[in-house]
């Protein structure tokens, strides 16, 4: 953003303090804004001798038919130092950008901006309440020069799909005119526009006096702008409110303009010029909206490899075309650079909508003479010598920057892991290029003969490797750790089923196992599995009741070897949840049938003696 400021200082004066309006924030599509918000003063500052404020002040907000929100910028200011943390209908806000501003008389001004969309998103139309905004103590010390003020107002940004595509465009600050300071001149840059259709812009300022009307102007691009009788071109900032049409907005000015015959098509900046010989008014923000129909290209690199011998990287990459009122063309230039050296160019295949994205890949031969370390630096719509083609909404965002070192990569080899007691583990950096050569150490000691990619280990400690091919070296470590295995069941006893009807099969379930086999070990997991492939590999574990498939026995095994031999059953698979450690159990499963009585029974007789 470029800025002039006029400073005429008596000598007597101290120095003055204030914060350039610069650009904050743009939004693109079809959008527009409107703003709502109130004054903490009752009357206008200095008005016979009044210097009460409040500590809370309401207004209304609604959005009409066809209207969606978007975002909502919470501004508040005052007197003194400032206070940081206020509310909005009983929510906490606490400022997240302050400014601040010394005048020509010493005295001290601050405004604050916080993000409130979170809360007007969720509330919607009605009445918001700012409070907390306690000037209380301070309002004293101005009353005396008429600059006793506070207030606070809300920018809504929403979307209208009957709309053209719009750039909305929010600058902040605080600088200031008055008697001390007779002129200010703005520049709000970074602007577009394509027609001058419905532009329009808007002011949040503070302290301007309706009864101060002393050679003050608001001229843009020259000319003078002026909403009579709210807004008289001699008095602009005069507590008003454009957006509802009042004149009782004390020492706060909430005023928009239509300035359709003001911009011109192909307009890429705006120059505001204020002038008071008398009435002290600080700009807070300015808003602007025109009709821009023009892209905005992003690029962001994806994992870099590391540069080895051959001096080569692939470089994975994606061109985006999202904050945009336009498509951007196809063949938009993209320049790759190591610091300032190119390095590679490319450019985009397809014409990329509004919101769209293009994935790309390019490999990079970096020279020798490029430092170990250094920024690789991809840059969307540059020809390769920093010159761009594209007229963009942000001519800022075109650069994305990885830092490269040659010398050095992280393996990965894993988290730190617990084995099981027994089991060795092997340990392998995923490496299968044959080029690389490896050395493994042990406890910061050397293990002779390891050269390979992996490594078997079964004791432990720290085991770090490091490899080289080239120009590259890579280096990583990890602990490992063993743990004998848990103590379980190894022998249980088979579930049995009574068959009610006798046909051979019976519906079990497996879930009655779980204690018998795990003892009760809180730190293991249990899965049941039809055969012992499928628990041996974790897979097709039973869910659910199991029924048998053969009549009496479950899959008979013949192999005497096997621990189910001469039975059928299921294997459980135990494994612990704080080791590699795993057990697979035998569970035998027995269909009983019941036993059917003899018919008739024979009689029972006994003689009765007596």
């Amino acid at each position: 953003m470029k800025k002039a400021v006029l400073l005429i200082i008596a000598l007597f004066c101290l120095q003055l303090q204030a914060q350039n309006v610069d650009i904050f924030q743009q939004f693109n599509g079809r959008y527009d804004f409107t703003a709502f918000g109130n004054t903490l003063n009752t009357f206008e500052n200095g008005s016979g001798g009044n210097c009460e404020i409040l500590t809370q002040s309401s207004a209304d907000y609604a959005l009409a038919g066809g209207q969606t929100f978007v975002s909502a910028h919470l501004y508040w200011a005052g007197v003194g130092d400032g206070d940081l943390n206020v509310e909005l209908n009983g929510q906490a806000v606490v400022a997240q950008r302050t400014f601040a501003l010394t005048s020509g008389t010493g005295l001290s001004y601050f405004a604050a901006y916080a993000d409130v969309s979170d809360i007007v998103s969720v509330t919607g139309s009605g009445t918001y309440t700012l409070s907390e905004l306690d000037l209380t103590a301070e309002i004293p010390n101005f009353c005396g020069n008429g600059t006793n003020f506070g207030g606070w107002s809300v920018i809504v940004i929403y979307e209208d799909l009957s709309l053209t595509l719009n750039q909305i465009s929010l600058f902040d600050g605080l600088e200031f005119v008055s008697a001390n300071n007779p002129s200010l001149d703005i520049t709000l840059n970074n602007i577009d526009i394509n027609t001058e259709d419905l532009a329009k812009i808007g002011f949040l300022a503070w302290e301007g006096d309706a009864g101060l009307a002393n050679n003050e102007t608001l001229l843009i691009n020259g000319n003078l702008i002026d909403n009579p009788p709210l807004n008289p071109g001699d008095n602009a900032f005069n507590g008003t409110n454009s957006y509802t049409g009042s004149n009782q907005l004390f020492n706060m000015d909430m005023d928009v303009y239509d300035i359709e015959n003001v911009v011109m098509q192909g307009d890429t900046s705006i120059d505001i010029s204020l002038t008071s010989s008398q009435d002290f008014v600080m700009v807070n923000n300015i808003i602007t909206s025109v009709n821009s129909e023009i892209p905005d290209a992003t690029i962001a690199m994806g994992a870099i490899g590391v540069i080895c011998d051959d001096n080569t990287i692939e470089v994975p990459y994606v061109v985006s075309n999202v904050n945009s009122t336009a498509p951007l063309p196809a063949n938009t230039p993209i320049a790759f650079y190591a610091d300032a050296v190119l390095l590679g160019q490319a450019q985009t295949v397809n014409e990329l909508p509004i919101g769209g994205f293009e994935s790309g890949n390019i490999v990079l031969n970096i020279p020798l003479d490029t430092p170990n370390v250094f920024n690789l630096r991809a840059v969307v719509d540059d020809i390769g010598d920093g010159t761009g083609i594209v007229a963009e909404t942000d001519e800022s965002n075109n650069e994305d920057v990885i830092e490269i070192n040659q010398t050095e990569d992280d393996l990965f080899l894993g988290d730190d892991v617990v084995g099981c007691e027994g089991i060795p583990l092997t340990i392998s950096t995923g490496i299968v290029d044959v080029n690389f050569t490896f050395e493994w150490f042990f406890n910061g000691v050397l293990i002779a003969g390891e050269t390979g990619p992996s490594i078997t280990v079964s004791v432990p400690g720290n085991y770090r490797v490091e490899g080289s091919k080239g120009l590259c070296f890579i280096v990583d470590d990890i602990n490992i750790s063993f743990l004998p295995p848990p103590v379980l069941n190894s022998n249980p006893d088979p579930l049995i089923l009574c068959d009610i009807d006798n046909d051979g099969f019976a519906e079990f379930d497996l879930t009655l196992a779980d204690d018998i086999i795990t003892l009760g070990n809180p730190d293991v997991t249990i899965s049941y599995h039809g055969t012992l492939t499928d628990a041996e590999l974790d897979q097709l574990p039973i869910v659910g009741p199991y029924i048998n498939d053969d009549i009496y026995l479950d899959e008979p095994i013949t192999d005497p070897l096997d621990p189910l031999y001469g039975t059928g059953g299921v294997w459980a698979l135990v494994q612990s949840t704080i080791s590699t450690c795993f057990e697979i159990v035998p569970l035998a499963l027995e269909v009983r049938d019941i036993p059917v009585p003899a018919t008739p029974a024979a009689p029972l007789r006994e003689c009765d003696d007596d």
